[in-house]
């Protein structure tokens, strides 16, 4: 018996010596996938989609030609507005209202007395038609866009493709005049070239010449996959991103959906929601220690006093959010009949979002910031497509399903970010709290003046914030 013992010992180590290692390495292994998977970035998913009138056809492919196209007018479109702008009702407004009530009706009279006399559409048509306009058909209906190429590059220099993508009540007119900044930097003074970009400007399907989706459900993920297949139709394989609002909402999504695709995302209004228990601390601490809960000076200034600027003033600001959140059809309706109540309407967020204190201007401070030529070219886009209603129902459609807008924050923004925040904003957002989440913030700028549609008020500054972002992406 003795004998047999060491022989037994022996086996046993042998079977150690395979066991344990083998539970090591499967332990280890588990270690790092567990690891991996920590660190593997969410995304969205892509999904399908189709928006055309009817059943998907069966067969064949979609046409993916990309076609130009040219903004035409006609004498009957000019008579027909001409005749709706003579007939205008007016109610008179309260004394002393400015705008606290809303467009006041003094100052509208003065705006379509313009409208109706002295704005000329058909030359503005001719500056709409200075850049050039392309439909593709994807899911079903027609998209429209603007792709401007820079007509000179320095040697040695790459050209940065960037897709901009304007919100409500806006349209591509918007990046008019930042566009040549971009595009011909050295022109106009801006870093003798050393970032150039094309820009590629998309109007949102329902949204002037894009073509209106006929089913229900279209929200900012099927337009975010939609502006990835155009970037992709276009030949671009990586891409910078730049929004404000419904725009930042829609490059946000592009850039969880494919993150391999987009080298960066820009943004001049974050959607960050303040809800549970460490937000209210946050907000609770910022107030008397802003620095033990990472806030600046400049951040305090912007955020409190608090239920005014996140609470009141967002209430009186968003009236338009709750009816075109849930019955868009039914206000849409006296919009798109009468271009005077759609002037109103568009035009009266052109002076609150512009400057909060043009509430208390009579003619709502709209000229000192915009000329009327490119307030109501902006109306016009909508006028003329008839696009007011599906542009509104777009609120019904991501709101129903996201109320707060802040799906988002549970995948996070893993791709360069650069934040530019404008301080007559609707919202301000402090860095610290966009880093819950925007991961990889490599610009942050408070910016010295400006608003809401920060490339048609201040194209210089957002340029300028634009190229700076740009930069340091490039030399990560």
């Amino acid at each position: 018996n003795t004998i047999l013992y060491p022989s037994r010992s022996f086996e046993y180590s042998q079977k150690n010596a395979v066991l344990v290692p083998a539970a090591a390495l499967g332990v280890g292994g588990m270690l790092v996938y567990w690891l991996r998977s920590r660190h593997k970035t969410k995304t969205i998913e892509m999904g399908d989609g189709w928006w055309g009138a009817g059943e998907r056809p069966l067969k064949g492919k979609e046409d993916e030609s990309i076609r130009p196209f040219k903004i035409e007018t006609s004498d009957q479109e000019i008579e027909d507005l001409h005749r709706r702008l003579e007939q205008a009702r007016y109610a008179p407004p309260l004394e002393g209202a400015a705008f606290h009530y809303g467009f006041n009706s003094s100052y509208l009279r003065k705006v379509v007395a313009y409208w109706r006399n002295q704005f000329d559409w058909r030359k503005q048509v001719e500056v709409l038609n200075k850049y050039p306009h392309f439909q593709t058909t994807i899911e079903g209906i027609d998209i429209h866009f603007i792709h401007v190429k820079p007509s000179y590059v320095p040697h040695g220099r790459a050209v940065q493709p960037l897709l901009m993508v304007h919100g409500w009540p806006g349209s591509f007119y918007e990046f008019y005049k930042i566009i040549p900044l971009l595009t011909e930097p050295a022109g106009h003074g801006l870093n003798e070239g050393d970032v150039v970009f094309e820009v590629i400007c998309p109007s949102i399907p329902g949204y002037g010449f894009s073509e209106a989706p006929h089913q229900k459900g279209f929200d900012s993920i099927a337009t975010a996959r939609i502006f990835h297949k155009l970037m992709n139709r276009l030949g671009f394989k990586e891409y910078y991103l730049q929004g404000g609002d419904w725009g930042s909402h829609i490059t946000t999504l592009m850039a969880q959906m494919l993150p391999q695709s987009v080298k960066g995302l820009h943004l001049n209004l974050t959607f960050i929601s303040r809800q549970g228990l460490r937000g209210m601390i946050s907000v609770m601490l910022g107030a008397y220690v802003p620095w033990l809960v990472g806030l600046t000076r400049e951040d305090v200034q912007r955020t409190y006093p608090f239920i005014q600027k996140n609470v009141y003033e967002i209430l009186r600001e968003s009236g338009y959010l709750h009816i075109q959140a849930t019955k868009p059809d039914t206000a849409g309706c006296g919009l798109n009949d009468s271009p005077v109540g759609l002037a109103a309407y568009i035009l009266e967020k052109f002076s609150t979002w512009t400057d909060k204190s043009f509430l208390h201007k009579d003619d709502g401070g709209l000229e000192s910031k915009y000329s009327l030529d490119d307030l109501l070219t902006n109306v016009m886009i909508y006028w003329v497509t008839s696009s007011i209603v599906s542009s509104m129902r777009f609120y019904k459609e991501n709101i129903s399903k996201d109320p707060s807008l802040t799906a988002i924050a549970r995948v996070g923004v893993h791709v360069p970010t650069g934040i530019a925040a404008f301080p007559q904003e609707i919202v301000h957002t402090p860095r610290v709290w966009a880093k819950e989440v925007f991961k990889n913030i490599v610009t942050y700028s408070y910016m010295p003046r400006g608003g809401h549609f920060a490339a048609f008020e201040e194209p210089k500054l957002l340029a300028q914030d634009i190229m700076h972002f740009v930069r340091k992406v490039e030399q990560l």
